[in-house]
């Protein structure tokens, strides 16, 4: 959740929370890059052509109804192409991997990808989500449950009730999950 350039990469994320937040052990997500750097091809990212091809390997995707899958690709793929190049880096991928477990807790792994993609938290260690990211983790969830654009201001508005510019993690997942809206559960 983040641009590109603020993401911790996938060689420093904490593989043995991976695979508890993803269900897969660290050999399937191993596997999983291996997959992910031979879709990609030479320039290391996926289209969302490519992406299509590949989505199947998400936790759960094998449960569902083909037409319906295809129909959620667009959405899906913009929801974690955050840089908004048209491509999803391996990191990118990897978040749509756990956020899509559904066989985690929702809270599990929206928690676990603010905490990964959260740079400002990590940099200073106290885990605040300032402003700018948290406008961010609103938008990727408004995308993720198809919600309208345009809500981020009014979410960190109501997280944010002291007007400090930052909220913790905890405020921000008490927050979130008293949401309506981020209790749907899309079927994948």
């Amino acid at each position: 959740m983040g641009a590109r350039q603020s993401r911790v990469p996938y060689n420093q994320w904490d593989l043995n929370r991976l695979s508890q937040t993803t269900g897969l052990d660290p050999d399937q997500i191993s596997e999983i890059h291996q997959e992910f750097k031979k879709a990609a091809g030479h320039d290391g990212q996926l289209s969302m052509k490519e992406f299509s091809k590949v989505y199947n390997r998400f936790p759960g995707a094998q449960r569902q109804d083909s037409r319906y899958m295809e129909a959620q690709i667009p959405r899906i793929f913009r929801t974690f192409d955050r840089d908004g190049t048209g491509t999803l880096s391996f990191d990118e991928f990897l978040s749509g991997v756990v956020m899509m477990n559904h066989d985690t807790p929702r809270r599990d792994r929206i928690d676990y990808l603010i905490k990964q993609n959260n740079s400002y938290g990590q940099q200073y260690g106290d885990g605040r989500i300032p402003y700018e990211y948290g406008q961010e983790v609103f938008q990727r969830l408004n995308d993720y449950y198809g919600l309208p654009p345009g809500m981020e201001q009014q979410c960190w508005q109501q997280v944010d009730v002291n007007n400090r510019g930052y909220v913790t993690q905890d405020e921000l997942m008490e927050y979130i999950t008293q949401q309506e809206a981020y209790n749907q559960r899309f079927q994948y």
